[in-house]
């Protein structure tokens, strides 16, 4: 009885990667629920834990931010995790890609800190340690410590070298050209996307290359970089995006990337017109792009010469970066707010 149980549980554990493989998150996710209650029958612990990790990740995917964080957080109280390096690095770095789309920056940077350090004692995991790093880099830089990411970002460089995987490359090289257009070096931050686009290619990762186009843009945009190469990354991750769908949060972004072109580019009524309903769904989004939005919003609808309007966009903007624990961004909205009343 209990080979045959074994062997239902290794069938189920393959359908619900080949699905996970496929991008069909809802169903990988149902087959790993049942092979999670296949295998606490068996009393197979890592098989167990293994397809609960994969229930978490098919929850990140599908935007289900808040129930992936569980599964998170209940996976690191598994023995099983307390006893590994490499699955507590595994369950710190989610946590901390939830904690930062669910805009809790300061636990988000916790989180991976602790994974960072988890993984640096694992030995010959480099994609481990860059995943890692990426999470650390990524909430310490929308939590505004620039120089912290920086210096994260150089150490994260020793870690990619030939032998590591090309697309694990590439997100590296992408995150570190993020940091380097958030304090606008502008040179670094083009060398790092192009590189990063070098090894993401959608032939590999079609999902993966539009969302790299889509933040490649962003962070263009937001160091004042508007040009054709920009151009160029937003219209191809509308079409990847066209091709692979994705969630309502994934719209809503790439959207607001649109929208940010709009602004930059003095088409304030179009800006406003693409604006407006993307913030009135901002609660999909996490806090800290939500202050992005109304941000942008505002700032647009100040130009328009609406001043009242522009106001109140203003005040939720900076609740917003309050409550996502980016004070600095806050404080920026402050200093607008002051500019614009004298």
């Amino acid at each position: 009885m209990a080979a045959h149980r074994s062997g239902d549980l290794i069938m189920v554990e393959l359908r619900a990667r080949e699905a996970w493989s496929q991008r069909d998150y809802g169903t990988a996710r149902r087959l790993a629920g049942s092979a999670v209650e296949l295998a606490a029958a068996a009393d197979d612990h890592h098989a167990w834990w293994n397809m609960t990790f994969l229930q978490a990740e098919c929850l990140r995917e599908e935007g289900s931010l808040d129930q992936s964080l569980q599964y998170a957080e209940a996976l690191g109280t598994s023995h099983l995790t307390l006893d590994s390096d490499a699955l507590k690095a595994r369950v710190h770095t989610l946590a901390a890609v939830c904690q930062q789309g669910l805009g809790h920056l300061d636990q988000a940077v916790d989180s991976a800190t602790i994974a960072v350090r988890s993984a640096a004692s694992v030995r010959d995991a480099p994609e481990l340690q860059i995943e890692a790093h990426h999470a650390l880099i990524a909430a310490l830089a929308e939590s505004g410590r620039l120089d912290e990411a920086w210096s994260t970002c150089l150490d994260l460089s020793t870690h990619i070298t030939p032998a590591i995987h090309t697309q694990t490359a590439g997100k590296a090289y992408w995150v570190i050209g993020n940091v380097a257009f958030m304090r606008h070096q502008v040179d670094d931050g083009t060398k790092f996307h192009r590189l990063a686009a070098e090894h993401l290619t959608p032939n590999n990762d079609l999902d993966l290359w539009a969302r790299f186009n889509r933040a490649s843009a962003s962070r263009r945009l937001a160091a004042g970089v508007v040009d054709a190469e920009t151009l160029e990354c937003i219209e191809r991750a509308e079409v990847a995006s066209s091709i692979v769908g994705g969630t309502e949060r994934d719209r809503l972004q790439l959207s607001l990337t649109r929208a940010h072109w709009l602004f930059l580019t003095s088409q304030l009524n179009a800006a406003v017109e693409r604006l407006r309903p993307i913030c009135a769904d901002g609660s999909v989004l996490s806090r800290q792009t939500e202050g992005e939005a109304n941000l942008l919003l505002a700032q647009a609808l100040s130009a328009r010469g609406e001043e009242l309007e522009a106001l109140a966009h203003f005040d939720l903007s900076e609740q917003c970066f309050i409550e996502a624990g980016a004070p600095d961004r806050a404080a920026h909205v402050r200093e607008l707010v002051t500019r614009l009343r004298s």
